[in-house]
């Protein structure tokens, strides 16, 4: 039985909305797990070399590293002066998402070199199961953990403390305060005072409305990150010229030989971020 091409035609109308919506949701959330490995790279750097202290502001620890060797050497070794991504001499402020994704990209390379343990994420899971909890409760990390599988340390004596939605809205950066054993306003059920993923997750497309546990099954099956891990970028893209940088990247007006797969359509999402 031949298909009336304009039926066709119109299911591909009705189709094309939802279809783009999901290649949003993936392309975001392709994004979301690229910055979860730099904060977790960021934060594993910053317990290895700033020993964060409770009672401290969080930029102490930050300045213990950036006066440490390993981040001269990095400076040195692994983000070469004058590349597009760090300065030479650039202190370790990782307060916001863009100044984590400049500085823990060129930082994965370091973690991969010198940290133990068989790959990426066995070292990060390493530093992640043994670090303070008040850190990963203040930080976030446990939204970070949550994205990219990664064991935690009991989480029980610091849920209880209150955290702010405005360091919520700026993770993958880290806050440069105190943490501060301040206990939840009473009579306050803030969705913050768990690890919600759901808070993550754009909202799928739906013509019928949906009761709150459907909406949160809906949200859970959207996406599946957790069995793809995105590979770093390797040394010598980030280690371009700003020019070579946005010849790769496709920028207008500017050209180059051959452009990284990332940013050429030459890999799909998927199989960029298996590494394939």
């Amino acid at each position: 039985m031949s298909t009336d091409p304009r039926q066709l035609a119109r299911l591909e109308k009705l189709a094309r909305p939802c279809l783009k919506h999901r290649i949003g949701i993936e392309k975001r959330w392709l994004k979301i797990r690229r910055g979860a490995v730099s904060h977790a790279t960021i934060l594993a750097f910053l317990i290895r070399y700033g020993k964060p202290r409770a009672g401290e502001p969080l930029s102490s620890a930050c300045q213990r590293v950036t006066e440490s060797q390993a981040w001269k050497d990095c400076l040195d070794n692994i983000i070469p002066p004058r590349t597009r991504y760090v300065p030479f001499e650039q202190p370790f402020n990782p307060y916001n998402r863009a100044a984590v994704t400049v500085i823990g990209e060129p930082l994965r390379h370091a973690v991969i070199s010198s940290f133990p343990g068989i790959n990426e994420k066995a070292k990060l899971n390493a530093i992640f199961k043994s670090a303070p909890p008040w850190l990963i409760w203040f930080t976030f990390a446990d939204y970070t953990a949550a994205v990219l599988d990664l064991e935690l340390p009991s989480l029980s004596s610091v849920r209880g403390f209150a955290r702010s939605r405005e360091a919520f809205d700026r993770w993958w950066g880290l806050p440069d305060s105190i943490f501060e054993c301040r206990p939840w306003p009473k009579d306050c059920e803030s969705e913050l005072a768990r690890t919600d993923l759901s808070l993550l997750r754009p909202e799928p497309v739906h013509d019928q409305p949906m009761t709150r546990r459907q909406r949160k099954r809906a949200l859970a099956a959207s996406v599946n990150w957790t069995d793809e891990w995105p590979v770093p970028y390797p040394l010598a893209f980030l280690h371009m010229d700003v020019r070579s940088a946005l010849a790769q990247a496709g920028a207008p007006g500017f050209v180059t030989d051959k452009r990284h797969p990332e940013f050429c359509g030459e890999m799909s999402p998927q199989a960029r971020y298996r590494g394939k």
